[in-house]
């Protein structure tokens, strides 16, 4: 397999994993207090790397096409993908440090949106979704982070070294 269909296949496969995911679970999956159980992929992206993280932000595209938001939501991608960049720039020094990252920027744009499209209080609403999103990023994209990286269930699939 070449390289560069490798990472459209890694892409591909994650994009449709995030959101299915978010579709399955939706009612727990948007507004002020959810749990975003897809966001547990962002583990993956140290193993993964670039294409991983472009194919869970398209993921994040795709499953916000049904958020109760609107087409703002939409919007989340962007963050998302500044969120998965932090998480594969600081691999190699703190994984766990990344995804706390993810979750910190991921939770000011929601808690902006849910503000600005809802009239929500901001800091209430940062603070829900900050313990949600930190929930599904950290506790559960941390041990996903650890089997990845420690089983080699998947070697050769992983971005080279």
């Amino acid at each position: 397999m070449r390289a560069s269909a490798r990472g459209l296949t890694i892409a591909a496969f994650f994009a449709a994993s995030y959101a299915a995911l978010v579709y399955l679970l939706a009612p727990i999956s948007f507004l002020q207090i959810q749990l975003r159980v897809a966001n547990a992929l962002m583990g993956a992206v140290p193993t993964f790397g670039i294409p991983a993280a472009c194919g869970i932000a398209l993921g994040v595209f795709i499953g916000n096409l049904f958020s109760p938001l609107g087409p703002m939501d939409l919007l989340s991608a962007a963050p998302s993908f500044a969120g998965l960049l932090a998480i594969y720039w600081l691999r190699r020094k703190s994984v766990l440090l990344g995804l706390g990252l993810y979750s910190l920027i991921i939770s000011i744009w929601i808690a902006f949106m849910l503000h600005l499209v809802l009239g929500l209080p901001y800091l209430a609403s940062f603070a829900y979704v900050l313990a949600g999103v930190s929930a599904a990023t950290v506790a559960l994209g941390y041990p996903l982070h650890l089997y990845l990286s420690r089983s080699g269930a998947l070697r050769g699939w992983g971005r080279d070294r």
